[in-house]
């Protein structure tokens, strides 16, 4: 499993309320999850989805949308 999917694992958990595993992340690791589980407010509450997209950078960005373009976001 490489850093990208370990991610997408880690955001598939703070998708459904579960933050436990994202205390160790960096903070580019953390946007990443916070933008790809739709919990940003829960997880990066003092940054905008701007500074988290510019800071995860385009290549992490381009993965995000390939696995996540279809999932839907947390509804509470």
């Amino acid at each position: 499993m490489n850093q990208l999917e370990h991610l997408d694992e880690i955001a598939r958990e703070a998708w459904a309320g579960d933050y436990r595993r994202t205390g160790v992340l960096s903070t580019g690791e953390l946007l990443y999850v916070a933008l790809a589980s739709g919990r940003m407010r829960e997880l990066t509450p003092h940054d905008s989805i701007p500074y988290a997209v510019e800071r995860v950078g385009p290549e992490w960005m381009a993965h995000m949308l390939d696995v996540w373009r279809a999932d839907s976001q947390p509804q509470n």
